[in-house]
């Protein structure tokens, strides 16, 4: 949009008024926010060509690069968000960092916002401001030194699980812990720090599964090495949990069997295709509304006069299906 020469004495604020907009929506409108609802943009431009202000010019396609490629579930919510995105006037390159990454640092030194979806580190993240100096970067379910990081409030998550096996009665807990989960030390931090709160005479172990490793091996490594099964394990993501169910269960069900478990994400979010869901109590939260605040932050950029990352983290809930046993009342004590 470029000023014409001449007289132009425009006053804003009673177009604005004669618009039933706000004096903002009209600004938005002169710089081409891509925010402003199609129609309204149209009226403004009309009533401001009318008054002499300024001539239409095409507004810039803003370019946005969506990095994913290590993780089906993140991937899957990155293709959603970028076709949301690509119907709102702006262009999207998919990439892939960890497989391509010349062709993923050529679309960054050409587009204004890299997603990620793909789990980066802080060398990649650098690289990546190398490559353009004031590319705005967004990451999901990631920590790290991004200008906005979006994830599951998972500190509180596991606080919320070491609260529930706690009022069941349980002293004795297994944690699994999976190398390509990126963000599993915050879930089991959280827990950790609750659950010894709670009651600092309580015992925690970990068992860990390599990228390698399958999580039958790795749970079966840790149930026949242990000097004492605990009572409880907490899978901190559900895929692994549903897998025990079907894949390491029926190694040794008496053994087994008795154990309670206790998972992480919604049903749904696991194996949307499949009926073979074994409902565990679980900390959950809606994946969608990653995508709804990255689109947010997409389409109105912060203001970034320094790069301190903004941190948006979303609300988790406890749900209980009966898999944690209450040992309080097995033991015929009343709960706390």
């Amino acid at each position: 949009m470029e000023p014409r020469t001449g007289n132009c004495r425009v006053n804003f604020r009673d177009i604005a008024r004669d618009l039933g907009i706000s004096v903002m929506t009209l600004y938005r409108v002169i710089n081409n926010v891509p925010s402003v609802h199609p129609e309204t943009r149209e009226r403004v431009i009309d009533t401001l060509n009318k008054h002499g202000y300024y001539t239409h010019k095409a507004p810039k396609r803003i370019k946005v690069v969506f990095d994913w490629g290590i993780n089906r579930y993140l991937d899957n919510l990155g293709m959603i968000l970028m076709q949301n995105i690509s119907a709102q006037n702006y262009t999207c390159f998919p990439t892939d960092s960890h497989r391509n990454p010349e062709s993923y640092f050529n679309a960054v030194a050409e587009s204004d916002i890299v997603v990620f979806f793909s789990v980066p580190d802080e060398a990649v993240i650098a690289k990546t401001r190398e490559a353009k100096k004031d590319i705005y970067i967004i990451t999901i379910a990631t920590k790290c030194s991004a200008d906005v990081l979006i994830a599951a409030d998972n500190t509180r998550g596991g606080e919320l699980a070491a609260r529930h096996l706690h009022a069941c009665g349980h002293k004795h807990v297994a944690v699994h812990l999976a190398e390509e989960h990126s963000d599993r030390m915050t879930r089991y931090k959280g827990f950790y720090a609750e659950y010894k709160t709670l009651n600092p005479e309580s015992r925690v172990d970990t068992f860990f599964q390599p990228l390698k490793m399958t999580t039958e091996r790795a749970c079966l490594n840790y149930l026949n090495r242990i000097d004492k099964l605990p009572t409880a394990i907490f899978f901190l993501i559900g895929s692994y949990a549903q897998i025990f169910q079907f894949n390491v269960l029926p190694h040794d069900p008496e053994r087994f069997g008795v154990l309670s478990i206790m998972s992480y994400d919604r049903n749904q979010d696991i194996m949307p295709s499949s009926e073979l869901i074994h409902p565990f109590d679980r900390i959950e939260f809606d994946p969608h509304d990653l995508l709804d605040w990255a689109e947010y932050y997409i389409i109105n950029r912060p203001m970034l006069k320094k790069r301190s990352t903004i941190k948006t983290f979303i609300d988790v809930n406890l749900v209980i299906e009966g898999s944690v046993r209450n040992l309080n009342h097995e033991n015929g004590r009343k709960p706390k």
